[in-house]
């Protein structure tokens, strides 16, 4: 039982810890940290001229909240909207310019971030790690199907 406190509270604190870090080189790049701007750069990046509907699910954001955060990004000049022809009710968005090098540096930060936190692992016991993680994760998955 002990070893299961000790293990949930690591897993709390290592959290905690990573989510100040990013909070902070969010601050420093001109983000605002806790509304997934990071991550709709990110995927943006990876997947241009997707609609709306699309970055909401990929990045696990309420389609209402990642409006409004993708009209303050839209403002601040690092993405664009246009309309899709396809279907009149949505937008496609791509980055503009900064909004790549914005993307690029968000990208790079995270490298920094994941050599930090396996800095002095081995591959072989981060391979173990992942394992054991998902297995974790299976068992959260799980128990929720199992309650609806």
């Amino acid at each position: 039982m002990r070893n299961r406190q000790q293990f949930r509270e690591l897993l709390y604190r290592i959290e905690l810890l990573k989510r100040k870090k990013v909070q902070n080189f969010l601050l420093e790049i001109g983000l605002t940290p806790g509304q997934g701007q990071a991550r709709i750069l990110s995927f943006l990046s990876a997947h241009p001229g997707v609609t709306q509907r699309e970055i909401a699910d990929a990045c696990m954001l309420d389609v209402t909240t990642m409006s409004r955060v993708i009209d303050r990004m839209q403002e601040k000049g690092l993405l664009k909207k246009e309309r899709d022809p396809g279907c009149r009710r949505a937008c496609r968005v791509e980055l503009t310019e900064e909004g790549e090098e914005k993307a690029e540096q968000v990208k790079e930060r995270f490298r920094e971030l994941e050599d930090q936190m396996c800095s002095g692992i081995p591959d072989s016991e981060i391979t173990m790690l992942i394992e054991k993680l998902g297995k974790i994760e299976k068992n959260l998955t799980e128990g929720m199907t199992d309650r609806k």
